[in-house]
Parts: structure tokens; sequence; C-alpha cells
């Protein structure tokens, strides 16, 4: 498990490391069953109160990417292929979406937005 926080971003750091592990989980980085760190050596490690780690955790455990067991410690979730794969789409239509709209109110056409996707790409 890999987190890089930035304090200048703008973006709570509770948001930032949910992200990251979600990401990981997404892309197989974080398999299923794989334990992950407690919160306090997460907040440790990171620097950081325990605080944005147990939101971080509390998010994730909502949305099915993480679970707890009392006592043995917090895992990551079994999730079906298709789970995964709709999270997924669902995560990349909403940072599509944010970006598409501030495409649009800078005046960019969709084949100009298209051909910057695939420039990145």
């Amino acid at each position: 498990m890999n987190i890089v926080l930035s304090h200048k971003s703008g973006k709570p750091i509770y948001s930032q490391i949910y992200e990251q592990i979600a990401a990981q989980i997404m892309s197989g980085e974080l398999c299923a069953g794989e334990k992950l760190p407690p919160i306090r050596t997460v907040a440790l490690n990171l620097r950081v109160s325990v605080i944005p780690v147990k939101q971080a955790w509390e998010q994730l455990e909502r949305e099915g990417f993480i679970s707890t067991a009392p006592g043995r410690g917090t895992f990551v979730s079994e999730m079906a292929h298709h789970e995964i794969s709709d999270k997924r789409t669902a995560t990349a239509k909403e940072l599509l979406s944010r970006a598409v709209t501030a495409c649009r109110e800078m005046g960019l056409s969709m084949d100009e937005l298209v051909e910057l996707v695939r420039e990145i790409w």
C-alpha cells in the first residue's frame, strides 16, 4: 500500500487517502483478503492525525472496499469482478464529468476535448 499526500492540493487528507486506496483496490494492486495496516500505523507513517485515516477507512468500508474484523484487523473485501468494474466505471464517470464540465466552460468543443484525451493517453 502506497499513499502520497499533498498538503497543497486543496483536497482533504482523508479524501486523498480514500481515493488512493480505492484506486489500488480497483487496479488489483491491493488484493482481496490482503490485510491493511492499523489506522494508527498509517497515521504515523503519513505523519497525520488518526482522524483523517479513520475517516478514509470508514468511507472505504461503507463503499465495500474493506471490512474490519474486530480483534483481527482490516482487510480488502472480496468483491466480485463486476462490482469492481462497476466501481471503476462510476469513479471514471465522476472524474470525467468534472473535467468535461471545466473544458466546456473554457469553450472547448467535443472534438478538441477528444483530441486532448488521445494526446494525454
